[in-house]
């Protein structure tokens, strides 16, 4: 559902100059976590500063210290950056709307698109709706794997789109799904696997109609399976297992999760990456390249930009993958830079750097997208968690405050009562799991901390079971066996 152009959350944010936090109003189809749809006591969200404006621009220092060399890295493998990244576009259409808050007059409204996808992580990103007829995207198959390229790799056709000069697309159900080589080669596995089981369907005597309902839904049991035991242990704090889902309104995905804590994969993207033998700068692959098709029939060069996966997962022990960058500090300085914002989203120049507007735009989501404030979170999860795991700083005013003031004195920034008193989600979730150790609840840089994992588990818990109670049943059992993680899946394929 798309706000109508009266409505009051957008006549909130036409003004930023008048408008106060927290915000009236929400979109209707938004909802707060642990609520059946939005929260309404006032002192529950988020008041930063008080006025809309004041708190974005005092955001500014703070993304500037966001910025950082892409060094220190953490113990994930850089596929995951990625996995997430298809994650987030498998639970939410795009949602942004516009960014570039002015400073002097009043800003037309605009209406931002839903963030709400029909139903959450089917892969309705990659093959549509499960139940649809038609084939899945094409895809293009690499030579057969050489020494040089031990596991299977399959890419989008690359089709140039009309008006996009930089960039060569693929025909996929969500265009974000082609941002990059990476996403576009990943969610390529997917639709592999359902073609894989459709075939193997087929070959058994099974309808094509059967046959292509029943791979669709067993690649999605394989998504569940992958994200549940392979992708959440990495991304949390250990021994988070078992997580009670958000039920309340579990259809529709809570702004905690969409305008903060997803946001953390920006702090994994590393600069650059070797994709088989040759190391890529991430500026280039935003960028696109024409006419990667034709390239590909030139002879010797049938696997320009394929992904070589041991570079990604862990596939190989004598071919260790490259790692993500270390959750917590911030985003890699050419990642934060303008030229990964498509024009919709450009910043004000008068806030913002050259290197700091994504971290800007990313921390003023935190403020002006109507989110509960960290206590009323810690609260929420307190009954969850708070007996198994006592020693978490989260629980406790004293603690959380510690997380935030530990990060100024690291940042070299004068702290602001009212941002270490109730600091923006994305803020904090990022403070946390920079900080360590594990055991007090912090992210020590290798996962999210307390409250940023307490979140992104029982909302992915909440959409995978309202996923699995909108499934149909299968009409037979395939005889595939299913990947349960990342790596598995890469073997199984390419067996």
């Amino acid at each position: 559902m798309v706000p109508k152009d009266d409505s009051p959350y957008l006549d909130w944010r036409a003004d930023p100059a008048q408008a106060r936090l927290p915000a009236r109003s929400l979109p209707d189809d938004r909802r707060n976590f642990g609520c059946p749809h939005r929260a309404t006591a006032q002192n529950a969200l988020h008041c930063g500063g008080g006025g809309l404006l004041q708190s974005v621009r005092e955001l500014v220092p703070i993304a500037d210290c966001l910025v950082k060399p892409a060094k220190e890295e953490s113990p994930i493998p850089a596929g995951y950056t990625y996995l997430g990244q298809l994650l987030a576009h498998d639970l939410c259409g795009a949602s942004e709307g516009v960014f570039d808050y002015p400073l002097n007059g009043v800003a037309q409204a605009v209406a931002q698109p839903s963030a709400r996808r029909g139903l959450p992580l089917q892969l309705e990103s990659l093959l549509g709706p499960v139940a649809a007829r038609s084939a899945g995207p094409a895809l293009w198959r690499f030579p057969t794997p050489t020494p040089g390229f031990p596991f299977v790799s399959v890419d989008l056709p690359r089709l140039r789109r009309q008006g996009r000069a930089r960039r060569s697309l693929g025909a996929v159900a969500d265009a974000r799904n082609d941002d990059n080589p990476m996403i576009a080669q990943l969610g390529a596995l997917f639709i592999l696997l359902a073609q894989r089981i459709e075939a193997v369907l087929l070959d058994a005597g099974t309808d094509p109609a059967t046959a292509r309902l029943t791979a669709r839904l067993r690649t999605v049991r394989s998504w569940h399976n992958i994200l549940r035991r392979d992708y959440l242990p990495r991304l949390c704090l250990p021994g988070m297992t078992g997580a009670r889902p958000d039920r309340r309104g579990a259809a529709a995905i809570p702004v905690e999760l969409t305008h903060a804590v997803m946001r953390f994969g920006h702090w994994m993207v590393r600069s650059q990456y070797r994709m088989n033998r040759d190391t890529v700068a991430t500026a280039d692959l935003l960028a696109g390249i024409d006419d990667i098709e034709e390239r590909r029939r030139r002879p010797g060069s049938e696997n320009f930009w394929r992904i070589d996966w041991r570079n990604f997962f862990d596939l190989d022990p004598a071919h260790p993958p490259q790692h993500a960058l270390a959750l917590g500090g911030g985003v890699a300085a050419m990642f934060g830079s303008d030229y990964a914002l498509p024009d919709r989203l450009e910043i004000h120049s008068a806030l913002a750097s050259s290197d700091n507007d994504l971290c800007l735009r990313d921390l003023a989501r935190s403020v002006d997208g109507g989110l509960q404030r960290v206590s009323v979170l810690a609260k929420r999860l307190a009954p969850r968690w708070q007996g198994r795991f006592p020693d978490w700083r989260l629980w406790t005013a004293r603690g959380r405050r510690g997380v935030i003031q530990r990060f100024y004195a690291q940042a070299g920034l004068a702290p602001q009562r009212h941002l270490i008193e109730d600091p923006p989600l994305y803020l904090y979730v990022l403070a946390e799991a920079g900080a360590g150790p594990q055991a007090e609840g912090y992210g020590n840089g290798a996962s999210l901390g307390a409250l940023g994992s307490g979140i992104l588990m029982a909302s992915i818990h909440a959409a995978l079971a309202a996923s699995e109670a909108a499934l149909p049943a299968a009409p037979i059992r395939a005889g595939y066996e299913l990947p349960v993680s990342m790596p598995d899946l890469i073997r199984k394929l390419s067996a």
